[in-house]
């Protein structure tokens, strides 16, 4: 009975004397190892508002807006419906867009207020023809610079190319499509359109 005693005495006076395995949080900051998975953070330049971290999150946290009278889509994460699982992260297209960052110490009384969100808004490309919406402009930017050289097969990369250079105004939608429309930004609807009356019916 007494060699057990003097383990457990030994063990205290040596856990006494050794320094805590804990932090010292919250006197003094701790920072997270870095494999941790913090809260998510957009970084609006390699986002392209794809929408892919929206669909992948299990919580529903991270919500998609489109808005086509002002031509803006916005993403908005909701810190309190977020598990920190990390599939936004995992699944971007860009790989960069949305990452876990190392902040986790979010407090708040109030589960609406503005540090328990964190949102981005990318400008969207919609049709000439039907004003629908195609994609954010920076995604239709991100697939051109994959393709190369092949994306001057497309009229809608092309009129990328040329927004580069100089304002390219749109036109408004109409209800004729005609043979011209072929070098406007169309969505693939109205492409396949004008491409099926062109080659089978004429203009």
């Amino acid at each position: 009975m007494i060699l057990p005693k003097l383990r457990e005495v030994k063990e205290a006076l040596t856990s006494f004397f050794t320094a805590p395995y804990t932090t010292k949080f919250p006197f003094e900051a701790h920072t997270p190892e870095p494999e941790f998975r913090g809260l998510p953070k957009y970084h609006a330049e390699f986002c392209v508002g794809c929408g892919s971290c929206e669909q992948v999150c299990p919580t529903r946290a991270i919500t998609l807006t489109d808005d086509k009278e002002k031509g803006f889509r916005t993403l908005t994460v909701d810190y309190a419906s977020c598990i920190h699982c990390g599939q936004c992260h995992e699944h971007c297209i860009t790989e960069k867009g949305i990452q876990l960052s190392q902040e986790y110490n979010i407090s708040v009384m109030d589960l609406s207020a503005p540090e328990m969100f964190e949102s981005v808004e990318k400008e969207l490309a919609l049709c000439e023809a039907c004003g629908e919406i195609i994609a954010p402009r920076d995604q239709l930017k991100w697939i051109k610079q994959r393709l190369g050289a092949k994306a001057y097969a497309h009229p809608n990369f092309m009129l990328e190319t040329q927004r580069e250079f100089f304002d390219v105004v749109p036109s408004k939608p109409k209800a004729r499509l005609r043979r011209e429309d072929q070098i406007k930004e169309l969505c693939p609807k109205c492409r396949h359109k004008v491409v099926v009356q062109d080659e089978f019916y004429g203009f």
